[in-house]
């Protein structure tokens, strides 16, 4: 893949980041087997999935490492990681040399989630890849540039 389809894949999905869990609830649904796990899913929000997903993406996650890489606050995943605690979807860890920081492990229930919402993640990508495929080198670049203009202004509040 050429940087420049990373890039704009990248910047698509933040744009997206705030949609509504609802449009793609369904698939996500239909992928989980157990009525129960089904249950806990509809009440988390697109965050606290995308914070579930961080943790079962990279190992020894903590809160900071999360919110920088979600851009949100640190008293944001702390809330949302004690909704997932509470859900039995993460728990929590220490290192012995560190007992002061705290790291998020998924739970047999969280990779449950974890895996279908990783399907749906690729699902999404490879929909906005062949978007993508679409248009040439050229108009590709002034796609990017423009959704980069866009996302900047709203992450910048203007």
């Amino acid at each position: 893949m050429k940087e420049i389809e990373k890039e704009i894949i990248q910047t698509m999905q933040f744009l997206r980041y705030g949609e509504p869990l609802e449009m793609n609830q369904d698939w996500l649904l239909e992928q989980i087997k157990s009525p129960k796990l089904k249950a806990v899913i509809k009440k988390h929000s697109i965050l606290s999935l995308n914070v579930l997903y961080e943790i079962g993406r990279h190992k020894d996650q903590n809160p900071a490492t999360i919110a920088e890489s979600l851009n949100v606050t640190r008293g944001g995943v702390s809330r949302i990681s004690k909704r997932l605690l509470n859900d039995s979807l993460i728990e929590v860890t220490q290192k012995s040399d560190n007992q002061k920081e705290k790291f998020y492990m998924l739970t047999s229930q969280g990779q449950l989630v974890y895996e279908a919402y990783d399907k749906l993640v690729q699902k999404i990508y490879q929909k906005n890849l062949d978007i993508i495929h679409q248009f040439n080198a050229e108009e590709q670049q002034t796609i990017f540039s423009y959704i980069k203009k866009v996302s900047e202004l709203s992450v910048q509040g203007e």
